[in-house]
């Protein structure tokens, strides 16, 4: 059993504003241990449901082009891979995989009770929309994966997170809670060692249940992106693949699952 490993880090245990996630923070690096703790605890999860190969994608955007990941210390029988950019951002998934796990995952732009809700990019992106139905990057990951007959096997994030993964995929997917939001902004949040130990349990149960069907439908894709701003939409001006819908809003068309976030 191969199983594929997508990390984020907004919605990791502890964390709920954005300088603790974003590289060159002073707080950055206490969450980083947090981040490579979790993401552990789920490589150790699989292998002890039985697989025989791991990789680790280090998918947070905000680290800058270092890792996130303290990589020496992640498990050494995972391997590690960075995509390079949203058009390449699962390099090595492919056929071969059983099974897509996602780790420390946050809600699509504007979801209310949620921990830094947003959607690719935090400061311009207001909404995604998929063939008229918004989703954020959750969706957008599983749809990817898809493609190549892989389904998303478990989500651990915050519980905003963890409800918009049972939208699109089912009520049955297992998941890891590791905090939620309050109006104020604030978090009620696990320790992380408990949030390590759930999510270590959580996933090897998961891994252990009959495969579940892959998040997929064929194209073709048509995405449209709202911006918050109309400065923010001219950017993509001379992009020829985005047409302009009106001041905010941009669309562009994709005939395959992987190149939805092509533009």
């Amino acid at each position: 059993m191969k199983v594929y490993i997508l990390t984020d880090m907004e919605g990791i245990s502890m964390a709920y504003y954005w300088e603790q996630v974003k590289g060159g923070e002073p707080f950055y690096p206490r969450y980083r241990q947090i981040l490579t703790m979790e993401t552990n605890a789920a490589v150790q999860g699989a292998f002890a449901a039985g697989a025989t190969e791991v990789v680790v994608n280090d998918g947070h955007g905000a680290g800058g082009p270092e890792y996130n990941l303290i990589w020496e210390e992640l498990d050494e029988r995972a391997f590690i891979e960075k995509p390079d950019s949203s058009a390449n951002i699962l390099p090595s998934l492919d056929e071969s995989f059983d099974a897509l796990l996602l780790v420390g995952y946050h809600a699509m732009a504007g979801t209310p009770y949620s921990v830094m809700p947003h959607t690719q990019n935090s400061k311009a992106w207001k909404s995604f929309r998929l063939n008229g139905t918004e989703c954020g990057e959750i969706a957008q990951m599983a749809l990817i994966a898809g493609e190549y007959g892989v389904p998303v096997a478990y989500v651990s994030g915050d519980k905003a997170a963890v409800a918009e993964a049972r939208t699109f995929f089912g009520d049955d997917l297992p998941a890891t809670v590791v905090k939620e939001a309050f109006a104020s902004g604030r978090i009620k949040s696990l320790n992380p060692r408990e949030a390590a130990r759930r999510i270590r349990s959580e996933v090897e149960q998961a891994l252990k249940l009959p495969k579940r069907k892959p998040y997929y439908f064929p194209g073709p894709y048509r995405m449209e992106i709202e911006f918050n701003t109309k400065e923010q939409a001219d950017t993509l001006k001379d992009n020829i693949r985005a047409a302009r819908l009106n001041d905010t809003t941009v669309a562009y068309s994709a005939d395959r699952a992987s190149h939805i976030l092509h533009l």
